[in-house]
């Protein structure tokens, strides 16, 4: 469940040793957009914070008044060019919203369009670490 002001922008290239599916599928490196300016995800907090999410009340940089404590997505069905994808917003371990995204693989498109930045780039990164990690199968014949 990454932090809903992290910007994913590259598979991290000193990650972390695998210890369980992470929210993104990869750790990622990017950018925190918690301020007015987006500055780099420290090395500190990128893989705890960030990639994790719940960082509310822990992160320094987690503003305070801000509802959502982190994001999660899933697979929940495969078509052989596209992925719909749950988005869920979550508030203290919680639901608070949730709404269905189609991934336009090749095209890097979301279906509806997602307005929200980082929420885009969470989706179009977590669609691209599946793909990666489960590549579509070719079509049985017979």
């Amino acid at each position: 469940m990454p932090c809903p002001f992290f910007e994913p922008q590259r598979i991290a290239s000193a990650a972390h040793p695998p210890g369980g599916r992470l929210p993104l599928i990869d750790e990622y490196e990017g950018l925190c957009h918690a301020a007015s300016e987006p500055v780099a995800a420290p090395d500190s907090a990128s893989f705890r914070w960030c990639n994790h999410g719940n960082s509310k009340g822990c992160c320094q940089h987690f503003p305070t008044d801000e509802k959502r404590s982190c994001l999660r997505y899933d697979v929940i069905e495969r078509e052989d060019r596209s992925l719909r994808v749950l988005c869920i917003e979550e508030q203290a371990y919680a639901p608070l919203r949730w709404y269905r995204v189609q991934y336009i693989c090749g095209e890097e498109r979301l279906e509806p369009e997602v307005e929200d930045f980082c929420i885009r780039s969470q989706v179009i990164a977590f669609c691209r670490s599946y793909l990666a990690r489960f590549p579509v199968l070719a079509a049985h014949s017979g």
